[in-house]
């Protein structure tokens, strides 16, 4: 099966796997949430691109007005709406859709957050303005990337080649220095660059967007 045309099949295909997974450093996760949490407020509208069975969503919700879960997969939808129903939670929803659905206007949200998901993405620049677009002024942008390009040219290279014969979803190979120029082009301020886990390389960036005068 090649998924460079449909990614969402591939993601369709190991739902279950991808679910059943538990969560390789559950002490750095629950850093990431703490940190995602400080800069929440209880009357935020956060929108969660390519947010899988909604673990995160369903962790943050008790500190926001509303979380919008967005995900390409029906089947990792299914696994988040029943988890959510499971754990009684009311204000978060989930919608198959992409981030650059009509229905989402401009300002809509005060936090757009985006975990391993960017480098799904063909046009780096265009996500991020559409994402610039979707804040709300001063609002966040949190992010946390598989930056392949900072990997060896070997591996970037193999998952690359994957990626355009279809055996994977077509994969940009970012590099942390990219996506920082990136962001900074789009309009964003980076605030913070941290990492949560010690055998984890990559970088949660915490990006702003200007306060209009």
């Amino acid at each position: 099966m090649l998924f460079r045309s449909s990614p969402e099949k591939f993601w369709n295909l190991i739902a279950s796997k991808y679910a059943a997974s538990p969560i390789a450093d559950v002490v750095a996760y629950q850093k990431k949430i703490e940190k995602l949490k400080s800069y929440l407020s209880l009357e935020d509208y956060v929108l969660d691109i390519g947010c899988g069975t909604g673990t995160q969503c369903d962790d943050l919700a008790n500190s926001v007005k509303h979380v919008t879960g967005i995900d390409i997969s029906n089947k990792l939808l299914a696994i988040a709406e029943k988890r959510k129903v499971e754990r009684e939670i009311t204000n978060v929803e989930f919608v198959q859709t992409t981030v650059f659905d009509e229905r989402f206007d401009s300002g809509s949200f005060n936090v757009v957050l985006a975990f391993y998901v960017l480098h799904f993405f063909e046009d780096l620049d265009e996500v991020l303005r559409r994402i610039y677009d979707l804040l709300k002024p001063g609002g966040f942008f949190i992010l946390e990337t598989a930056c392949l390009g900072d990997k060896s040219i070997i591996t970037g290279k193999l998952i690359r080649s994957a990626g355009k014969l279809g055996f994977l979803p077509l994969i940009n190979l970012l590099s942390t220095q990219q996506i920082e120029q990136a962001l900074e082009q789009a309009g964003f301020t980076v605030l913070e660059k941290t990492r949560f886990s010690e055998s984890n390389d990559e970088y949660t960036l915490i990006a702003k967007k200007a306060v209009e005068l």
